[in-house]
Formats: structure tokens, sequence, C-alpha cells
């Protein structure tokens, strides 16, 4: 592809322009071969696919090609893999851009594993103490309600201002749960079949652990939900996959309907294993 923004160079974003149609990458910029690992001219013979991880598809990526060439622009996290067999992950935003009097698709990719690293890492760290010192706090609360205090004035004070500590930094554990809820960002919902959906993750997760025996279940869901679900349900599935040993391991990802017929209301994941992962979690 001839006469591109010169400026395209020096930016440092990875810069890919897509053909609208077929979805063939037409021009990719040096920042864009350090974030791969391919040369330029390579990245230009190569099918999306080719150098994405076995969970995502060709057939995904030119739909949402196609669909930001509609003017639906696109942002979405893709799981990538370099030349010497390494993961990593991207987001990516898409858009039509002219160029001479010609539509194209405007890749921006961002090399985001370090920060989806910190995240799980803050996250689980963030579990693990809050869940540790609310089963400390309980334990002691229970000590403190078997205490046989002295008839003394002083002991019974002492004993209230440690029992009334306690109960103030169980409340605190809480009221962070509470925050953590009421402040997470409000985002445009979308319609999908959610079994759908948590069935194309189980079956990318299946390819790439074969070791682990799968069921995947649910009939059609058709939910109103947040458009990051899907992020949500890899991470759930990743954690089962990292977390237990693979031998023996089995793991079901099912889709069930509300009583009232009218809602989404969860998926479930389950592992049958001595060291287990179950989540549960309502729409």
């Amino acid at each position: 592809m001839d006469e591109v923004p010169s400026q395209f160079e020096s930016m440092d974003v990875g810069i890919l322009i897509h053909d609208p149609h077929t979805g063939g990458i037409l021009y990719a910029n040096h920042y864009a071969e350090d974030i791969f690992g391919y040369a330029k001219d390579e990245l230009q013979d190569m099918d999306i696919s080719t150098f994405s991880s076995e969970s995502f598809s060709q057939e995904e990526a030119v739909q949402r090609i196609r669909a930001a060439a509609d003017g639906h622009s696109q942002q979405f996290e893709w799981r990538h893999k370099r030349p010497t067999g390494e993961l990593f992950w991207v987001e990516v935003r898409l858009s039509e851009v002219t160029i001479n009097d010609e539509l194209y698709v405007i890749a921006i990719v961002r090399d985001i594993t370090e920060y989806k690293m910190t995240l799980r890492h803050l996250r689980v760290l963030t579990r693990i103490t809050r869940h540790n010192l609310r089963n400390k706090l309980n334990v002691i609360s229970g000590f403190l309600a078997e205490f046989d205090v002295d008839d003394k004035d002083a002991d019974q004070r002492i004993h209230d201002r440690i029992t009334r500590n306690v109960t103030e930094l169980l409340d605190l554990t809480q009221w962070i749960d509470t925050v953590r809820s009421a402040t997470r960002i409000t985002t445009p919902v979308e319609t999908c079949d959610i079994a759908q959906m948590v069935h194309e993750v189980g079956e990318r997760y299946r390819r790439e652990n074969e070791a682990i025996t799968w069921q995947l279940e649910g009939e059609e869901i058709v939910v109103a939900a947040d458009p990051k679900i899907k992020t949500a349900v890899e991470e759930l599935v990743e954690n089962a996959v990292q977390h237990n040993p693979h031998d023996g391991l089995e793991i079901t990802l099912a889709v069930t309907q509300g009583e009232d017929n009218e809602q989404a209301t969860r998926y479930r994941l389950s592992s049958r294993q001595p060291i287990s992962s179950v989540a549960e979690t309502n729409m």
C-alpha cells in the first residue's frame, strides 16, 4: 500500500491498515513489527489467525473489520502469538479511514500484557487479603463472645472496646465489597446469546487444553449484557485452567435460565478435582 500518512511510522502504537472487505493487512508500521515480532512485509502476507492464539479465528477478525468499515468502531482485546510461541495480549481499536479517497480500516494496537498480568495479580491479592481478614476477624469475634469477663469495670470496658473494633473492621470489609460493586463504571449493554458465547469460549479453551475433560451445556439464552461479559467469562475459565492440575480435571461450562424466564440468570463453571474451582455469577 502506497502513500500512507508519514506520521504513522513515528507513532508509539502499532498501526495496521486492513482491506475493509477481506480483512487483509495492507500496511504495518515499525511499531507493529516490535509488537508482533514479524517484519512488515511478513505481516502483509499473513492472515490475522496465523499470528493469533488458537482462541481467536480469522472469521471473527474479519467480522470486526467489516463492522468497522460500516461505521461501527470496534474496541476489544485480542490474544496473539509471536514467532517464538510467546502469547501476549493487545488492545485493538478499529475504525474506518479514508486514504487517497479510498476506504480502509485502521487498527490501533497496544500491547497490554503487563497491564493484564498486574491487574490479575492485584485482583487475586485483594480477594485473598479481604477473605483472610474477614475470616480472622470472625474467629476473634467468636472467641470474644465466649470470653468470661470479670465483673471489674475496667475488664468489661476493654472487652467492649475490642468487640466494637472487631465489629467495625468486619463492617469495613463488607463496605469495601459494596463500594466495589457501586463504583463499577456503567457501560452500554449489548444483546447476545450468552449460552452461545460461553460455548464458544469453552471450545477455544478445549482446543488449547486437550488434557482436560470438558462439558459444555446450555440452550439459546438471549440477554442484554455488558459488552465485557465475554472477557469476564474468559477470565473465569482461565482461572480454573491455570489453578488446577490437569490430570483427571473435568470442567463444566453451563448456562441456565432464570425462574422468571425473562433474564439471563447465571452461568456456572465447575471443576471436578481434589482442588476445585467453582464459580457462579448472576447476570
